[in-house]
């Protein structure tokens, strides 16, 4: 049975539907995206990358984060051992992202397609996906969502390698901080109507910043610094506001 069939079997008003509506939501996350998919194409052809490599790492990767990381390890002469661990502790967020998206999803979807819908989310589309009001999400509205920000991600990193010799070097600089500038957007209004989205937001960057300015830990593997920042902050979440257990009846 395929998921259209098995969301007749829902009550369609808890279904996030609609391969259109994904498009629409996903445009904005899209649109903030260009600037840091520019610099991606500038940073890959400093890394001496040729476009069709810079081509194939963001349609392959698509991970903003992660390819930023990647690119300035290979730029400092980094082995590539070093460079896989790092990007793979990096993106050890997306198992978690993609356990929790897969639970929302309208049953009967076949394992290619989520497969497919968690290959392409980001910590952007899953955030929208997340904050979505329905309990149920459509594998054709995750489509749309995903595809919008990837296809601009891609193109936007193919333009900035081409365009690096036309930009302003101060633009080029600036680029730099727009990814940090997109996920400071998504996260501000989370912090300002929970709590606890604050405290563990306001741990996690603290405890970052503790890290990278500690002597002692001056030299850990960056990647593995933002895990182990992002999971003692969710670690001290958990234990300041633990989730009430329900009562069984």
């Amino acid at each position: 049975m395929d998921a259209a069939k098995e969301i007749t079997n829902v009550n369609e008003a808890q279904v996030a539907t609609g391969f259109a509506y994904g498009l629409r939501t996903g445009t904005p996350i899209a649109l903030g995206y260009i600037p840091s998919a520019l610099a991606c194409g500038i940073l890959c052809k400093t890394a001496g990358l040729t476009a069709l490599e810079s081509l194939f790492m963001s349609l392959i990767v698509f991970a903003g984060a992660s390819q930023f990381v990647a690119l300035n390890l290979l730029i400092i002469g980094s082995s590539i051992p070093e460079i896989v661990l790092a990007t793979a502790v990096l993106n050890m967020r997306h198992i978690m992202m993609s356990s929790s998206i897969a639970r929302r999803l309208v049953p009967g979807i076949g394992a290619l397609k989520k497969s497919w819908i968690c290959f392409e989310l980001t910590d952007e589309s899953f955030s929208i996906a997340s904050m979505q009001k329905e309990p149920l999400l459509a594998p054709e509205f995750m489509f749309g969502l995903n595809i919008v920000g990837h296809c601009t991600w891609v193109t936007g990193t193919v333009l900035g390698f081409y365009g690096t010799s036309v930009l302003p070097q101060n633009v080029q600089d600036s680029m730099g901080i727009a990814l940090y500038a997109l996920f400071i957007g998504l996260l501000l209004p989370s912090v300002r109507k929970s709590r606890p989205a604050l405290i563990v937001a306001a741990s996690g960057m603290a405890l970052s910043a503790l890290i990278k300015w500690t002597p002692f830990f001056a030299g850990m593997n960056r990647g593995i610094a933002i895990m182990t920042a992002t999971g003692l902050a969710a670690l001290i979440g958990a234990i300041i506001f633990p989730l009430e257990k329900k009562e069984t009846h």
